[in-house]
């Protein structure tokens, strides 16, 4: 009993600093302190600046292994999987939102993924994250965005699609960090006194993502009006999904097949624990009052689940 207390108190402190930064954020919005202009201005610099300095950074320094692009590649069939299993089960659960199959896959990973795992497992473990991300992002932008936009404006040209993907700032940020690491430029820069200044820049930018990422969330985290069986169904029948591939899959490819560290099995149930991709709401424009409210009021519950559900993943996978 005193053991299963240690451990809810490990858990809580974990990430109560993020949940202490989320309810400032959602005082600020209550309060007005800030403008909602500032909160957008505040994922332009996340987005363009703060996380790419840190994948920048975590990939710099790693030795890229060939089985990891099968983490990547295996998240990216079970993000197509989960897409299609959301057209069957949408009738049988009786959510008739054409949005249903979309909010079963794919994750917010930049908004909230690196916050909350670099928060808790540091920095230096981010690349581990990274490697999980690069298969549900390639998911978002090649397959998710399209089916998006599909919905309202008619289908894109793939070309267009694949443009906007690698000049993503996450991408370039990632796919520099890699060419800096097999290059030997990182090494070779941290023995100049000069590029070694540019890398602790990049580590200080890197440093404002998690508290910058909290207070935007804490800011837009509201339920909107409507009822909320649709989102608290869809929140539930997600987090039975992804729970269950993220352990089969840890037990399976990851410590048997690939025999890989712990830490890629906490980042795998991190990442399998997060809400939809936010940019969903974007791409809502001619979408209904009903259904803009039911994805909004769907990744509003999903957020505050992923906290709960990482506090759980940071018991089994206590960071060291």
């Amino acid at each position: 009993m005193i053991e299963q207390a240690k451990l809810l108190v490990d858990a809580l402190s974990n990430v109560l600093p993020i949940i202490f930064l989320l309810l400032l954020g959602v005082l600020l919005r209550r309060t007005s302190f800030i403008r909602p202009e500032t909160v957008d201005d505040f994922k332009k610099l996340i987005v363009n600046i703060t996380l790419p300095a840190v994948l920048f950074m975590a990939f710099s320094g790693v030795d890229l292994e060939l089985r990891y692009l099968v983490i990547s590649g295996s998240v990216f069939i079970l993000c197509l999987l989960a897409l299609l299993a959301g057209r069957l089960i949408g009738p049988i659960v009786g959510i008739q939102s054409p949005y249903f199959p979309l909010l079963l896959s794919g994750f917010e990973a930049g908004m909230l993924g690196y916050a909350i795992y670099g928060a808790v497992y540091g920095q230096e473990s981010i690349f581990r994250f990274g490697i999980v991300d690069l298969g549900q992002v390639l998911f978002v932008f090649l397959v998710m965005v399209p089916l998006l936009e599909r919905f309202e404006s008619g289908p894109t040209p793939f070309r267009v699609t694949l443009l906007g993907f690698i000049r993503t700032p996450v991408i370039l940020a990632i796919l520099g960090g890699i060419l800096f690491a097999q290059l030997g430029l990182t090494e070779a820069l941290r023995t100049n006194s000069v590029g070694n200044s540019v890398f602790e820049t990049l580590t200080l930018l890197g440093a404002l993502t998690t508290p910058l990422v909290a207070l935007y969330i804490g800011f837009e985290l509201q339920l909107r009006s409507g009822s909320q069986r649709d989102p608290v169904l869809t929140t539930v029948i997600r987090l039975a999904i992804w729970i269950t591939i993220g352990i089969v899959m840890n037990l399976v490819l990851i410590n048997r097949l690939l025999d890989l560290e712990i830490g890629f099995q906490s980042a795998i149930l991190t990442m399998f624990v997060l809400p939809p991709p936010f940019v969903m709401p974007l791409f809502m424009s001619k979408a209904s009052v009903e259904e803009r409210n039911y994805v909004l009021n769907t990744l509003t519950l999903a957020t505050v689940f992923a906290l709960f559900f990482f506090a759980i993943v940071t018991i089994v996978y206590q960071p060291t």
